[in-house]
């Protein structure tokens, strides 16, 4: 058998004792992520810094703080892109910012923001369809390397073209270079539109709500969950919305038979997209 296959019956106490250790040193809490995700993580990490065994690579990680630290990099996978699914934010546009609150200020929160890019592609929508109304969202990860990155709103300019055919997918009449401005290889997101970001580290899994918000996005995160913390983190978010708030989740994404099911009722099941009971 595979000593370096992290799901191996002789690797998973192993795998239980650093995931203990990671959650007792630094305060990350991934003992109730899915085994599939672990497993293919944890043997993907040992194979790039040549381990022999997971033996080996726990070890290794449990005795230099640098090294798990790498490890726990190595956990965040930072795949999302502007207007990521266009008809979702198409749906935002048309259906969902006019149902926010009807007050001067509304709170939207984007819950495993990666690297901000779904951010950044709330903050267009709002300015053009809501101009005159003062729409903060709050976008915050696990991940101190991915906020880092976030923060500064600097993506790579070949990424732009697919970003701006995305764009116009979703209801953009706009020239989206306006909303950037480009040197040779990088984009530098406008700083009007970092104006009413908050970018800020949290943890779903351990952390709790920290306001009532009008829009939640929080969009293939779950997947990487077990079935009783991805239970856990839907309770977090719908405790989070006002009434009448809006929830939406990513395609693959569902809280169908879930208990908190019955805080919500459906606005486009194909879009994942639920509003809380009022």
């Amino acid at each position: 058998m595979d000593a370096l296959f992290a799901h191996s019956p002789g690797n998973e106490p192993l795998v239980v004792e650093l995931l203990q250790e990671v959650y007792r040193r630094l305060g990350l809490d991934y003992r109730n992520y899915s085994q599939t995700f672990l497993s293919r993580r944890i043997t993907a990490f040992a194979r790039k810094n040549n381990f022999d065994s997971i033996d080996e690579m726990v070890r290794s990680l449990l005795a230099n703080e640098r090294e798990l630290e790498s490890f726990v990099d190595s956990m965040s996978l930072p795949t999302t892109r502007m207007f990521r699914d266009p008809a979702v934010f198409k749906e935002i546009r048309e259906s969902v910012i006019p149902m926010l609150s009807e007050t001067q200020l509304a709170k939207v929160w984007s819950a495993g923001c990666s690297t901000g890019e779904e951010a950044y592609s709330l903050s267009i929508i709002f300015k053009e369809e809501q101009p005159g109304k003062k729409i903060i969202t709050f976008a915050t990860d696990l991940s101190e390397r991915s906020l880092h990155i976030a923060k500064k709103g600097i993506y790579q300019l070949r990424r732009m073209r697919a970003y701006t055919a995305a764009y116009l997918a979703s209801g953009g009449t706009a020239d989206f270079s306006d909303y950037y401005t480009a040197d040779d290889e990088n984009a530098i997101i406008n700083a009007d539109l970092r104006g009413n970001l908050v970018f800020a580290q949290h943890n779903l899994v351990i952390d709790s709500t920290f306001n009532e918000f009008d829009l939640i996005l929080c969009r293939n995160v779950l997947i990487y969950f077990n079935r009783a913390l991805q239970e856990q983190v839907v309770n977090l978010l719908a405790n989070s919305l006002r009434p009448g708030g809006i929830l939406i989740l990513g395609d693959k994404e569902s809280i169908r038979s879930m208990a908190p099911r019955q805080n919500f009722v459906d606005l486009d099941r194909t879009l994942r997209i639920f509003q809380k009971a009022q």
